[in-house]
């Protein structure tokens, strides 16, 4: 479910009283009937008591009498013989025909009063009739004795409708108070949630405001530090072992490339052999590439990455970065080109030297075969930059927003397959970063990149 807890709480806490609203209402409708209508039936019960002994004590005269001062003005009494023939009457809805069957009468002189139910008039009007025996001059009556349910089913009316229309208002108003109490219970919660979301991989030193109220959301909050503090732990420790392990590489890889050179000026190796320790010197170098960037971003993650600001000539500084790299073009078939003007600007020679290196090694390695590199310098405003241009695969959208993130590769196989580590991109932003500079990619797929850097004047 998509929706938020406070949502889904107030639902299930509306849905909940709406439910003992329902049965409630139900129950209080059902017994208010039945209330009445047993208060009816008492009423009716003792009536006819009154108007039998007046009947039998003084006759028709005081049967009419008793009714009228018993009953409400649209009550009903009838006395009948055993066969349903009515003889006496009092009330207009008492004249038309006998109030009670044959089973009700016989009932009566079988077993005495009951009370049962009956319909009169045009709109089957209901009443509650109390049927009773009752002897006058040594005969043998029934005495029925109703009066009408209206007042009674009016009254359960009045208060369902009072339920339909105050229920939902009130349930209404529940709700809007249940939404008001969970938000604000919640609260803590969202602040947690906004606070833990702005903690990124450079402020793992950052944690979490524990409520002072030590409850369940105060329990969140410090498993949540505690967990911060592992996770500090861990990313330290693996800086410390990156930072440990470049220092560490970098110096047998500075020998290898010495006595790999010294190797190669000597004049008594046959072309096999120059050929073997030519390879194992660009692998040297791009080993020492790599581990280059490993410890540039150690020296980042740490936060003491130190930049010797001079001025230096761009255009000076693609040449230095594109010499190395062109035997490696040339391996491939790829035309490596630098153009543009020279642009004077303030930056650290070597990190902007490993940026530019990785730029355009990149962009070579991604380039097919006869393919080509261009790498130009150009000034805007109020920054002066370099762009590489090739024309290999280029990128989809969706992963030309994570281009610069470490370790990232469009294609796992094809970046495994090119040598390529997933670092000279992200040391590329993070130099240009340092700078106060940017770096961004402008690609199509099947119609190669553009990378460029820009610096601020």
């Amino acid at each position: 479910m998509r929706l938020p807890i406070r949502a889904r709480l107030t639902a299930w806490y509306a849905a909940l009283l709406a439910a003992i609203v329902v049965a409630l209402g139900a129950f209080l409708v059902l017994q208010l009937g039945s209330d009445l209508q047993a208060a009816v039936d008492r009423h009716v019960r003792d009536s006819a008591i009154h108007i039998a002994r007046a009947y039998a004590a003084e006759g028709p005269g005081d049967f009419r009498d008793a009714s009228r001062t018993a009953l409400a003005a649209d009550g009903i009494a009838q006395v009948l013989d055993p066969t349903g023939r009515v003889l006496h009457v009092s009330g207009p809805l008492a004249r038309r025909r006998a109030l009670a069957g044959a089973g009700d009468r016989a009932q009566a002189l079988r077993a005495g009063l009951h009370v049962v139910t009956v319909q009169l008039g045009p709109n089957q009007q209901e009443y509650r009739a109390a049927v009773m025996p009752v002897r006058r001059l040594g005969q043998v009556r029934v005495l029925v004795v109703g009066e009408s349910l209206n007042e009674a089913q009016e009254s359960v009316e009045r208060v369902l409708l009072l339920l339909l229309f105050a229920g939902p208002a009130a349930l209404a108003a529940t709700a809007l108070g249940g939404w008001w109490l969970a938000r604000k219970a919640l609260r803590p919660v969202e602040r947690m949630t906004s606070e833990a979301g702005q903690i990124g991989i450079d402020r793992l030193s950052d944690r979490i405001a524990v409520p002072r109220v030590a409850d369940e959301v105060g329990r969140l909050a410090v498993t949540l530090n505690a967990m911060l503090d592992r996770l500090e732990q861990g990313v330290r420790e693996k800086h410390r072992l990156i930072a440990d392990a470049s220092h560490e590489l970098r110096t047998p890889l500075a020998v290898m490339r010495a006595e790999i050179d010294v190797s190669l000026r000597g004049d008594y190796l046959p072309p096999a052999a120059c050929a073997v320790l030519e390879s194992a010197r660009e692998e040297v170098d791009r080993m020492s590439r790599t581990v280059d960037n490993l410890l540039t971003l150690a020296q980042v993650d740490e936060g003491r990455l130190e930049l010797l600001v001079t001025p230096v000539s761009l255009i000076d500084a693609i040449d230095a970065a594109a010499r190395p790299l062109r035997p490696l073009a040339a391996a491939k078939d790829v035309e490596l080109t630098v153009d543009g003007e020279s642009f004077e600007v303030q930056a650290d020679p070597q990190r902007l030297h490993q940026a530019l290196t990785n730029f355009v090694e990149n962009a070579i390695k991604f380039t097919q075969p006869g393919g080509e590199v261009r790498v130009t310098t150009w000034r805007g405003r109020n920054e002066v930059g370099v762009t590489v241009t090739d024309n290999g695969p280029g990128m989809p959208a969706a992963a030309r927003v994570h281009v610069f993130d470490r370790f990232y590769r469009v294609d796992h196989a094809r970046g495994r397959g090119a040598g390529g580590s997933g670092l000279g991109l992200a040391i590329c932003r993070e130099v240009a970063t340092a700078h106060g500079g940017r770096v961004w990619v402008d690609s199509e797929e099947g119609k190669g990149s553009e990378f460029s850097l820009a610096l601020p004047l």
